[in-house]
C-alpha cells in the first residue's frame, strides 16, 4: 500500500478531513473511462455556471457574449451560407434561422445556464428569454432548427410539432445541418 494512502488511512481513522487525489479526480481509478460530451474528455462533470447578459446573434444556434461564443445545447440550425429550398425555389434558410433567433431574443438579454464547452472552445449552453421562453425550443417548435439528437434529445417533441405542422424548414426541402456540413468538408 503506498505510503499517502496509509497516511490518508490514518488521518480518516482519527476523524480528520483528507485531501483524496481521486475525489478532486487528479487521478482516477484503474479502469474508469473518462466522460465524453461535446468531444471533450473531461473525466467529472463540471458543475454548471448560471449568468445573465445581452447577446448577439451570430447564426440560429450559436450566439456571442463579448469575445465568447455561446452554442444553445440540443438543437442544430443552417449554416449561415446553406440554403433550402420552398415552392421549388432556393432560399438562404441559414439567414432566415439567424433571424428567427434574433426575433425570439428580442432584446438580446438571456438567462443562460452552461452546461459545457465544446471541442472549439465555446460554451454550450441553455438559456431562456426575458419571458421565461426556451430560446432553443423555441428556435425548433418554430421550424428554423433541428433537435440534435447525436446530444441531447431535449426538443424532440418541438421538433415532431414543426414537421407535423410545416413550420419553417419543414415547409419545403433542406439537407440537415450536420448532413450539409459533412458535405461541405469533403
Amino acid at each position: 500500500m503506498p505510503w499517502w494512502l496509509r497516511w490518508a488511512a490514518a488521518l480518516a481513522f482519527a476523524g480528520i478531513a483528507v485531501f483524496i487525489p481521486w475525489q478532486a479526480g487528479l487521478i482516477r481509478p484503474v479502469g474508469q473511462v473518462p466522460r465524453v460530451v461535446y468531444g471533450i474528455p473531461d473525466g467529472t462533470p463540471a458543475p454548471a455556471t448560471r449568468f445573465s447578459a445581452r447577446v448577439g446573434v451570430v447564426d440560429g444556434d450559436t450566439l456571442s457574449m463579448g469575445a465568447d461564443r455561446l452554442r444553445i445545447h440540443g438543437i442544430d440550425a443552417p449554416e449561415a451560407a446553406q440554403s433550402c429550398e420552398r415552392g421549388g425555389q432556393p432560399y438562404a434558410c441559414g439567414a432566415v434561422a439567424r433571424t428567427a433567433m434574433a426575433g425570439i431574443l428580442g432584446r438580446g438579454v438571456v438567462s443562460c445556464e452552461q452546461l459545457d464547452t465544446d471541442r472549439y472552445g465555446r460554451r454550450i449552453v441553455r438559456c431562456h428569454d426575458e419571458q421565461g421562453r426556451d430560446i432553443g425550443a423555441e428556435l425548433v417548435r418554430q421550424g428554423w432548427a433541428l433537435a440534435f439528437t447525436r446530444y441531447a434529445t431535449d426538443y424532440v417533441a418541438q421538433e415532431a410539432a414543426a414537421r407535423a405542422a410545416r413550420r419553417g424548414l419543414w415547409e419545403g426541402r433542406f439537407d440537415a445541418p450536420w448532413d450539409w456540413r459533412a458535405r461541405q468538408r469533403d
